[in-house]
């Protein structure tokens, strides 16, 4: 992975958007990142791991962490990165979880964390492929092939970590090189031999348990031997199969005897089968006779019926030859009522337009008198348009005068007001004036309270996190103390479950024992222990066990036990998320230590209500502040204003002023000129409105007097030709009339005579014999299947009085007795059969159940002498108390050191090479893992913290670069094309600084890009490229410099 372009915004120290382009080295394989302390020189690297992977490089820096206190509210917290990997170019976008402020009101809103990938191809477009955080690391993981930890300790070394490598004990050792060489897989081996161990061991269990358990189930058919060896403990399961053997040859014999008896039985059964079903059959065919003679009798009764529909088919094929000329008499009758109605209306209408017509006559008359008015209105009207012009001249001038006069007063009162207004607006300068001075050192108290209250704020939101997290906790403990009530009920319950097992156990074997006792004779020897004389032989006891009263004591002991099992893996879960909880709760508790100065838990309230009441109060005093603050901009505003104003005014006083003169003489001038116009013209006329009103009222007089006189005459006239065309219409439908008529009667005479010829005696006859064509089918149809259903009746009558002629009727009860007498015997002889097939098949799918169980009780055992011996051996059971995980990741340490030496000696001029501590510690103290350091100028070995400081980091070094090595070879192709280192190099003298850089100069040959956080001068003189930090107030900012 090589890094192109790193963007970082409100990341750590960086404010604002950083870019560091890394492309501008060139051809340079090194460079150092410089700066002072806590510039933000180590946060590149973490802009980097997290861009990648979504955490910073440092187990100390999450991300919520990592957002910049010098970032604006409203600026987002993201860094992506672009890099190039087996030719192919990303970019990688990532945002932590944060908080964001809201964009109205106060407060802030959680903003989820995301993240994105992109391909970017020959022509730099970019192709989404992962678009949330669950795909951008599946996919990450699957481009770099590392993790997080590899690549931490691959790619980019923090500082501290290898020096704890080279000094911890073995067991430190252990935990870091799990998590570089992910050696969880050989811990799990470990796991899954101890597990496959005790899954052997129980499945051999089990299986002698489950081999017991089917051969008590054995059909023993009475046979005494079996049931006493049933009853051993343990039980003997060859002597069982043996024995077992006897019983089924025993019951095969009896089984082929009761066969041979069945087959007896089925014969008679199926002749007295036969018999039954002949009578039954004769008894059908007689019913059947009895039927069809009932059936005969009722359609002979229904005869005359159908000859009378035949009679009313024919009557209606007749009927539909006349119903043509029926229907069109019927219509020529409905054309004839139609016109007489059109007839009888329209002789209506035109009475009403007669009456009309001598209307319009009389009105017409008297408008023609009204002429003579409309002439004397004319001469009026001419006179007043010869007087028009002297009026309006007259009009124009008092307009002119009374408005000149409005004109002059209106502009002394304006001159008036602006003086007034020019005096208020001085007076409310002065005001603003004064509001303004206490309000401008109001800002920067604003930006402390701001920064007071995000703490107080970011304080109350982990003091309530704690508060629900221990409620979930307390909630989560009090399930714990149920759950581990309900285990102990459950143990006690399984362990009275086994009491009463052990007890009825006991009750059922004596039981048998006493059975077996009661069968015993002096002389006779013992089927137990073959002794002749009893002297004290079993006896009954009162409380006797059945076999079901233990094998249900046995259910109840299993069923227990399941239950216990299911019950325990809840209890565990439970507390685990207790514990987890409870973890929570702790860490954020010391979390809020660092921000609380003296926080205590059990004081959450007290420091929970005091940050309140601070939050509060530095909300109100900043809300107080930003109110008065907020009107800064006006009262500048309005001073601003007030002094534009005050200037307008003057200036608009002064020019009112110079109007108002030149006003005051055209007024008088106007009004000397209209005194003159007063005494030509009358003083009705002098108004414009009222001469132009009274010309108007003459001019619509006039017009109003034609319009009636031409409305009178075309009223008449439209009248008068209405009337004529409705007199036309009249005589025509009179026509039509007079044609029907005629017509209708030759029609009626036509179906008179067609009655006559069809015997239809009269009209009523016709209508009740008509009838429609469906209908007459039905009739039809309905007649067809009288007469076949009566010809079927009498052809089958006589089939069946033939077939039973001299038969008489059979005893079927009789019969059915027989039957069933010899249906039961071949009944019980078949359940017998069934019965001992059953027992012989169950106890040959038990034998071929416990050779089974044999074979694979066989294959566990070989399984487990194997497995187990391994399990053993890797979980330590060994001479060197060395277990399986432990000792790879001793074979890794020393690929390591190996490496590791090939540096170290080169740096320390050949004096130090390092060594794994192989003796066995005391006790079972944990050992192999520890280092060595061999010294060439004494010879001998001694533990590596004995080292210098300057020794230390030499040997540090050596070993981090062995350990990138054999990790990058563990990592089977990983690409590793950059390498980050950041620790100091300040405790080195100047040879071993040389050798030193050296060492990073052969990283840099093999085509790596490595990079150097540093402050040793000398770095920077041989190095020349530099990545440069630098700090301010408002946060850093990088650049690259390079001396050649």
């Amino acid at each position: 992975m090589k890094p192109i372009l790193l963007t970082m915004q409100a990341f750590g120290p960086y404010a604002r958007k950083e870019v560091i382009d890394f492309s501008r080295l060139g051809n340079r394989k090194m460079f150092v990142i410089s700066g002072k302390t806590g510039s933000g020189k180590t946060t590149i690297f973490d802009g980097i791991s997290f861009a990648i992977y979504g955490r910073a490089s440092g187990d100390d820096r999450v991300g919520a962490d990592l957002r910049s206190q010098f970032a604006p509210d409203d600026l987002i917290t993201e860094v992506s990165l672009e890099f190039s990997l087996r030719n192919e170019t990303y970019f990688i976008r990532r945002t932590p979880q944060q908080a964001k402020k809201k964009a109205r009101g106060d407060g802030y809103t959680l903003v989820n964390a995301t993240a994105e990938l992109y391909v970017i191809d020959e022509r730099g477009e970019q192709k989404l492929i992962a678009s949330n955080i669950r795909e951008t690391d599946e996919k990450i993981n699957e481009i770099i092939q590392l993790d997080a930890n590899q690549f931490r300790q691959i790619l980019m070394i923090p500082q501290g970590d290898f020096r704890k490598l080279l000094t911890s004990n073995s067991k430190e050792k252990e935990v870091i090189l799990q998590r570089l060489f992910r050696t969880e897989l050989y811990k799990k081996v470990e796991d899954q031999l101890k597990d496959r161990a005790n899954s052997l061991k129980r499945e051999v269990e089990f299986g002698i348990a489950e081999r017991s358990r089917i051969l008590k189930g054995v059909a023993h058919n009475g046979h005494e031997g079996l049931q006493v060896a049933l009853m051993e403990q343990p039980l003997n399961d060859l002597t069982v199969l043996a024995l077992l053997q006897e019983v089924q040859v025993t019951m095969n014999k009896e089984l082929v005897a009761i066969s041979e008896n069945i087959t007896q039985q089925q014969k008679a059964r199926d002749e007295a089968k036969r018999k039954v079903d002949a009578a039954e059959d004769l008894l059908k065919q007689m019913t059947l006779r009895d039927q069809l003679m009932v059936s005969k009798n009722e359609l002979e009764a229904k005869k005359d019926h159908f000859q009378s529909l035949k009679r009313d088919v024919a009557l209606a094929y007749k009927a539909n030859k006349l119903h043509h000329q029926e229907g069109l008499c019927q219509r020529l009758k409905r054309d004839i009522d139609g016109y007489k109605a059109r007839l009888e209306a329209q002789m209506k209408q035109i009475e009403q337009v007669e009456q009309e017509v001598e209307k319009k006559k009389h009105l017409l008359e008297l408008e023609e008198g009204k002429q003579e008015r409309s002439e004397e209105l004319q001469t009026e009207h001419t006179n007043m348009l010869h007087m028009r012009d002297d009026v309006y001249s007259f009009a124009e001038r008092q307009a002119d005068v009374e408005k000149q006069n409005k004109r002059l007063q209106a502009l002394r009162r304006k001159i008036e007001g602006e003086r007034q207004r020019l005096l208020q607006i001085n007076e409310q300068f002065e005001q603003k004036k004064a509001e303004l001075a206490p309000i401008e050192p109001l800002r920067i108290a604003i930006m402390e309270y701001e920064k007071q209250e995000a703490e107080a704020g970011t304080i109350i939101d982990g003091l309530a996190d704690i508060l629900a997290d221990d409620e979930k906790a307390r909630k989560g403990q009090e399930q714990l103390r149920a759950k581990d009530q309900l285990l102990l009920n459950i143990r006690s319950k399984v362990e009275d479950a086994k009491a009463t097992l052990t007890t009825i156990e006991s009750q059922w074997l004596q039981g048998q024992a006493a059975h077996l006792a009661s069968k015993l004779e002096n002389g006779e020897p013992c089927p137990v222990c073959g002794a002749e004389h009893h002297p004290n032989p079993a006896q009954l006891a009162q409380s006797e066990r059945s076999e079901e009263d233990l094998q249900a004591a046995k259910r109840a002991v299993d069923e227990g036990e399941k239950e216990l099992q299911q019950m325990e893996r809840s209890y565990f879960q439970v507390k685990t998320e207790w514990e987890m909880m409870q973890g929570q709760v702790n860490k954020k508790i010391e979390q809020l230590k660092k921000l609380i100065p003296g926080f205590t838990f059990e004081q959450i309230d007290f420091f929970h209500q005091e940050y309140e009441q601070k939050f509060a109060k530095l909300k109100r005093n900043r809300t107080e502040a930003l109110t008065k603050v907020e009107q800064i901009p006006r009262l500048v505003t309005e001073m601003n204003q007030l002094e534009v104003a005050i200037k307008e005014i003057n200036e608009l006083v002064e020019q009112s002023m110079n109007a108002e003169k030149k006003l005051a003489i055209e007024h008088a001038e106007a009004a000397a000129l209209l005194n003159r116009l007063s005494k030509t013209i009358p003083e009705p006329l002098r108004m414009k409105e009222a001469f132009d009103q009274k010309l108007l009222q003459i001019e619509q007089a006039r017009k109003s007097l034609d319009a009636s006189l031409n409305e009178a005459r075309n009223q008449f006239t439209d009248v008068s030709k209405k009337l004529a065309q409705l007199n036309g219409a009249t005589e025509s439908l009179q026509t039509h009339i007079d044609d029907a008529e005629k017509a209708l009667k030759i029609e009626r005479d036509i179906f008179v005579r067609m009655l006559q010829e069809e015997e239809f005696e009269s009209y009523k006859m016709y209508a009740e014999a008509k009838k429609d064509q469906a209908e007459i089918n039905q009739i039809e149809e309905a007649i067809q299947r009288y007469y076949e259903q009566y010809r079927s009746t009498l052809d089958r009558l006589a089939d069946y009085e033939q077939r039973l002629k001299g038969k008489e009727k059979p005893d079927v009860v009789e019969l059915e007795k027989t039957l069933k007498e010899t249906e039961l015997e071949l009944t019980q002889s078949s359940d017998q059969h069934a019965r001992m097939s059953m027992q012989i098949r169950q106890n040959e799918e038990i034998e071929q159940a416990v050779a089974q169980i044999n074979r694979q009780l066989k294959t566990f055992e070989e399984q487990y002498n194997l497995i187990g011996e391994l399990s053993n051996v890797t979980k330590g059971d060994n001479a060197f108390k060395l277990t399986f995980e432990r000792y790879v990741l001793a074979s890794f340490l020393d690929g390591i050191l190996v490496a590791a030496n090939g540096r170290l000696t080169k740096m320390s001029s050949g004096r130090y090479r390092l060594l794994r501590k192989t003796d066995r510690s005391k006790g079972n103290v944990q050992s192999g893992l520890e280092l060595l350091i061999f010294d060439q100028y004494t010879g001998q070995e001694r533990h590596v913290k004995t080292l210098s400081g300057g020794e230390s980091f030499k040997a540090s070094l050596a070993l981090a670069l062995g350990l990138a090595d054999v990790v990058q070879q563990h990592a089977g192709g990983v690409s590793l094309e950059t390498m980050f280192i950041d620790e100091g190099f300040g405790t080195l003298d100047p040879e071993s600084l040389d050798h030193a850089i050296e060492a990073l100069m052969d990283i840099q040959s093999s085509g790596r890009l490595v990079g150097v956080i540093s402050h040793v001068p000398e770095l920077k003189e041989r190095i020349d490229a530099q990545l440069e930090v630098i700090a301010s107030q408002t946060g850093s900012k990088t650049r690259f410099l390079f001396t050649s």
